[in-house]
């Protein structure tokens, strides 16, 4: 750099290049130049105190420093004066930056202050101001023994002085006393005002509620740091801003609705309910509480205190959704999907009540599967289901005018027909929907043909209410059924065997109770010996009104009313309690009682046998149970789970009705039955169908080549007892030998003479 001839310096050119050319000179900016610093003010109310009293202790270390040069000390106790006034003020700014003062150089700052009070003239302020600061450091006995050496230093650096300047230093000692205690009380309560604002700090700053301050102007005043972790959100980018922009654009007017209302209305609260914007992209559903507190001076805006509501939303939608399937499963059939009996039958109040206003009619129909349950129990309950599942169809596809399509129960359907249907009508759609039913069925490469009954009731005509219409249409439905006729519109003319059945059905549990159920006993011939070698228990109804009704009256109605059980433990009872009297009076005869389907499907059943037979003191060898083999078929795993456990009661089982079922050879070698019982469709023809004979003589082979007794039933001619006698059949049962009879007229016969054929 060279200068020019005025003086000014001149920019040199660079090696090599052209001196001739000029080159423009940069000037650095001037804030590149002076960088200043931002001063940042401590954050708590603590720090700030002591900042403030460091730059009282520090000016007042400062202002000695300048008092030095004007006293009477030597030039060189002058200059040390001075340079440890200043040496004081940068220890203290130094211990103050490190928030502590090394307790090594407490004689220092003694030996300093005594120093700078020794050469420095008049009354600093240095021993006030600075034992103020240094009193906020340390415990306080630490600040006690501080004050103790600094004071000493004060009447030490003035000795000499003369007495009054004695009394002055005694008097700002004792000024000063109080130092130590106010410093150390000042800083306890501010350290626990900055432990309580700092939990504060975090139970807002960590909590899983968003805290957001706006102003009047509904910008955001103050956020809190949990929008960070809440939301995705920094909280500098939220200060300043509108609150609008981070709520959904519908949920606006809810906000700014509650504004208007607590405008002029301090402590006005609200509970919203508001989607805000997450940094991620969407919204999230928040519960707000949102406050008024622009009269609060600390505070100065509305209070929004915001919960994260998307778990809670989510769970109400799904208990919405669980509370909306529930209801629809409790109005639903679950195998067709079809509405279910409550259904209907709250439609069908429905819609009688607005025939009624209205003063029209309406017509109901309902559907029953003819021979459903042997189709059930040979194929399987799998199959049944499918089929079952395949009618609703069928029907909705026949009837689309229909108010209702509905499965009432097992293999029943109903169909609800609007307003102003005519019998003409019903019937027409009657038709349809039976032969909508009798299209084949596929199942399993087989095709299958059902048939269906329909029975019709119009109202008014027959019916007024719920209970009366379904009672009619049932009755025309039967009645169809029994005449093979498919579909038939209710008659009174053809009432009477229906009320006869309901009311059956209605005095069948009294009848179990009061003892009108008796048991009638068929005599089990030995076919060698022609002694009575046991009984078989056959159940009666003692009706007071239409007689002594047969089991084919009243057992259809006990298995459809779930009164199976109740009447099977009555004969068990009246049967068991008979054996134990012909064995108090000398007669060994065990008895035979058959199980139904809903018996053998009834886990309870083994305990209930065990519990009768030692009420009556019976060994387990007098009771027989009779067990069909269609039965054994419809559900084999868990029948022979039952019988497994009445067999281990030590209870005899015998296989019934057989060579009719479907599967039973399968299962017979896991059936643990001690007696075949040959169906007497096979007895009866034996005598004159040489192939009868062959299956029969088949059979007892089979039976004696298991290890089981043969049994025939179906008796009728001495032909037939003869030849199962020659078969080597080892029981036999029918009208030959012994009709069924009460227990005295079998006693009798069991005590005469062996009858031989």
């Amino acid at each position: 750099m060279r200068s020019d001839t005025q003086g000014k310096p001149v920019a040199r050119s660079p090696k090599g290049a052209n001196p001739l050319k000029t080159y423009g000179v940069c000037p650095t900016p001037l804030d590149k130049v002076i960088r200043p610093s931002t001063i940042k003010l401590p954050q708590t109310p603590f720090a700030r105190f002591r900042l403030l009293f460091l730059v009282f202790a520090v000016a007042s270390a400062v202002m000695a420093a300048l008092a030095i040069p004007t006293g009477d000390a030597s030039p060189a106790a002058k200059l040390g004066g001075i340079g440890l006034s200043f040496a004081l003020a940068a220890y203290w700014i130094f211990g103050y930056r490190r928030a502590r003062f090394s307790l090594a150089l407490e004689l220092f700052e003694v030996y300093a202050v005594f120093i700078i009070l020794h050469v420095a003239p008049g009354d600093p302020f240095l021993p006030l101001l600075g034992i103020l600061f240094r009193s906020l450091y340390g415990g306080f006995p630490r600040a006690f023994a501080r004050y103790v050496l600094w004071m000493a230093a004060l009447l030490g650096a003035h000795a000499g002085r003369g007495d009054e300047q004695l009394e002055a230093d005694l008097a700002r000692a004792a000024a000063v006393a109080l130092a130590p205690v106010l410093g150390q009380a000042l800083l306890v309560a501010l350290k626990a005002s900055e432990i309580i604002q700092r939990r504060l700090n975090s139970i807002v700053q960590n909590s899983t509620d968003v805290v957001t301050i706006v102003g009047a102007d509904h910008r955001v005043q103050w956020q809190a740091e949990s929008i960070r972790r809440v939301l995705g959100h920094s909280p500098d980018t939220i200060v300043g801003t509108r609150v609008h922009e981070l709520v959904h654009p519908d949920d606006r007017p809810a906000l700014d609705g509650y504004f208007a209302d607590a405008e002029g209305n301090p402590e006005h609260r609200r509970s919203l309910t508001l989607r805000l914007a997450h940094g991620a992209g969407g919204h999230r559903h928040f519960d707000v509480v949102a406050a008024n507190r622009l009269h609060d001076p600390s505070v100065e805006g509305f209070v929004l205190n915001m919960r994260d509501a998307t778990d809670r939303r989510g769970l109400e939608d799904e208990l919405r959704a669980l509370a909306a399937q529930r209801e629809y499963d409790a109005l639903h059939d679950p195998l067709t999907g079809l509405a279910n009996r409550r259904k209907l039958f709250a439609r069908l109040d429905e819609t009688t009540t607005a025939a009624r206003a209205v003063k029209t009619k309406l017509a109901l129909l309902l559907i029953d599967l003819d021979h459903f349950k042997e189709l059930n129990d040979t194929l399987g309950h799998h199959a049944g289901d499918r089929l079952l599942r395949e009618i609703g169809p069928r029907l909705e596809a026949c009837a689309p005018e229909a108010e209702l399509v509905a499965r009432v129960g097992g293999d029943e359907f109903a169909v609800l027909m609007p307003l102003d249907t005519t019998v003409e009508g019903a019937e027409v759609l009657a038709g349809k929907l039976a032969r909508a039913i009798e299209e084949p069925f596929r199942f399993q490469g087989m095709t299958m043909l059902v048939r269906a009954s329909v029975g019709i009731a119009m109202f008014p005509d027959h019916g007024r209410d719920v209970e009366s219409l379904m009672q009619r249409a049932d009755i025309a439905m039967y009645s169809a059924k029994s005449r093979g006729v498919g579909c038939e519109v209710y008659s009174a003319s053809r009432d009477g065997h229906s009320r006869a059945r309901l009311a059956l059905i209605g005095e069948l549990p009294e009848a179990i109770e009061s003892g009108q159920i008796v048991v009638h006993y068929q005599p089990k011939f030995d076919l060698q010996t022609g002694s009575i070698g046991g009984a078989e228990a056959l159940v009666r109804w003692e009706h007071p009104q239409f007689g002594l009704l047969g089991p084919g009256a009243f057992l259809p109605l006990a298995e459809q009313t779930g009164l199976m059980r109740p009447l099977t433990l009555r004969v068990l009872d009246d049967a068991l309690a008979q054996c134990a009297r012909w064995l108090e009076s000398g007669l060994r005869l065990p008895v035979a009682v058959n199980l139904g389907a809903p018996n053998l499907l009834d886990l309870g059943l083994p305990v209930d046998v065990k519990a009768l037979l030692e009420k009556w003191d019976l060994h387990p060898s007098m009771l027989q149970l009779e067990i069909t083999e269609t039965i054994v078929a419809a559900d084999p795993v868990r029948v022979i789970e039952i019988m497994n456990k009445l067999g281990e009661l030590g209870i005899e089982l015998s296989l019934d009705d057989f060579g009719t079922g479907s599967s039973s050879l399968a299962y017979l070698r896991e059936l643990p039955v001690q007696e075949l019982k040959i169906d007497k469709s096979f007895i009866l023809g034996m005598d004159e169908d040489a192939e009868a004979a062959t299956i029969v003589q088949t059979i007892v082979d089979l039976a004696h080549n298991l290890g089981l007794r043969a049994v025939g039933e179906g008796i009728e001619t001495e032909e037939a007892y003869r030849l199962l006698a020659d078969c080597g059949c080892d029981h036999g049962q029918g009208f030959l030998m012994g009709r069924p009879m009460p227990a005295a007229e079998l006693a009798q016969l069991a005590l005469g003479a062996p009858a031989r054929y």
